[in-house]
């Protein structure tokens, strides 16, 4: 667990430093002399995502960064970081959260709502979403993002979810 939350304070860190879409990876490793060195890596691109399921998008672009390769310190299968941008007015269309993943989204820009669903797609609430929020997702969670007016920028982690 202390390597995840390390792991994702550095990432975090990283992200807030770099602008929208551009900026440097580092990882911060340990050489073979047990000194900390810094090896520059080549973050992930965002691509279109046109629909999820066959439901369009509107103005969806998301990618992987990097990969925290799984370890016996955190949860074992590793974490993806991923980057998502939605233009003004877009829209991420309904969806549901994977069976083993616990997903954590942090907003870096942008206001909206995401909507709570039930699992035929009803939609019976929602959630303003604002810079520096943190939203956490658990497995089986049914949603979809309407964006305000000015693009959406987020970073997602990817992790195993925790076992009951």
């Amino acid at each position: 667990m202390r390597g995840l939350i390390y792991g994702l304070d550095a990432v975090v860190a990283l992200a807030i430093a770099a602008p929208a879409f551009a900026g440097d990876l580092t990882s911060i490793e340990v050489d073979p002399n047990g000194k900390a060195i810094a090896v520059k890596k080549e973050p992930g691109k965002l691509a279109p995502i046109p629909d999820i399921g066959g439901i369009p998008n509107k103005g969806f672009n998301y990618g992987a960064l990097y990969q925290v390769p799984p370890n016996s310190i955190d949860i074992g299968k590793g974490i993806n970081v991923m980057r998502g941008h939605v233009d003004a007015n877009g829209l991420i269309a309904l969806h549901e959260g994977p069976a083993e993943q616990t997903y954590v989204l942090y907003v870096i820009s942008g206001t909206g709502k995401m909507t709570l669903n039930d699992k035929d797609g009803k939609k019976y609430g929602d959630i303003a979403y604002k810079p520096d929020d943190v939203i956490l997702f658990r497995p089986h969670t049914w949603h979809g993002w309407v964006n305000g007016d000015t693009p959406f920028e987020f970073l997602g982690f990817d992790m195993q979810a925790p076992k009951k």
